[in-house]
């Protein structure tokens, strides 16, 4: 649960980078909060994935 927090607070902060950076003419910045954008998205499809893995071991469990 932690980490979802904790991916979500990324994923809010480079969509907040990448916003305030829409004005700016520095395409390097640009590119930087597109790419730590790109990190945070994967490593929230990462963690869903462990989540759901583990929700299926834990009904598996269950239902013995």
């Amino acid at each position: 649960m932690t980490m979802n927090v904790k991916l979500v607070s990324l994923s809010a902060a480079a969509l907040m980078s990448m916003g305030l950076l829409g004005g700016c003419t520095d395409q390097t910045a640009r590119d930087a909060a597109a790419e730590a954008k790109a990190t945070a998205d994967a490593a929230q499809a990462c963690c869903e994935a462990n989540e759901e893995r583990i929700n299926r071991m834990y009904q598996k469990i269950m239902s013995k």
